[in-house]
């Protein structure tokens, strides 16, 4: 199963529980209906301020909700999300990689990891699950929402 699928099919359970359709849901996370649609549909995945908004409304694992783990975790208290630019830092230092070795690692041009660690632009989700993979920890940690 993709990303994609994982992540509308989770979308879908989160919004049973909680009686929305899709415009309200549109409305609780200040998306169109359209964009809400296509994510319940399973044709791409949400902008990175679209994640935060689903796992902060939803109170839910960022890493369940985008089918990288198979259950939610059990202690489900989580922190509100910080400052991308913040975590990536953190990240580097405890795995002791520099900026220069992230971007041949990962294939990633210099532009974008000094627009990401000086909190100009936030990852795509893509790139979120590909950095929680390269350092080996749960996309809500990067987002600071675990510790």
């Amino acid at each position: 199963m993709n990303y994609m699928t994982s992540f509308a099919e989770r979308l879908k359970e989160l919004m049973t529980e909680k009686n929305l359709n899709a415009p309200a849901l549109a409305k609780e996370i200040g998306a169109n209906r359209t964009t809400v649609s296509e994510l319940l549909r399973g044709n791409y995945l949400p902008s990175t301020e679209h994640l935060i908004a689903l796992v902060e409304y939803f109170d839910c694992s960022a890493d369940y909700l985008l089918g990288l783990v198979e259950f939610p975790p059990e202690n489900g208290r989580y922190q509100p999300v910080k400052p991308f630019f913040e975590r990536l830092r953190a990240c580097l230092m405890e795995a002791h990689k520099s900026e220069y070795r992230l971007q041949k690692d990962l294939h990633i041009s210099a532009s974008l990891t000094y627009n990401w660690l000086h909190g100009k632009t936030q990852p795509t989700v893509h790139s979120l699950i590909e950095l929680s993979k390269y350092f080996g920890v749960h996309v809500d940690f990067i987002l600071g929402r675990e510790n």
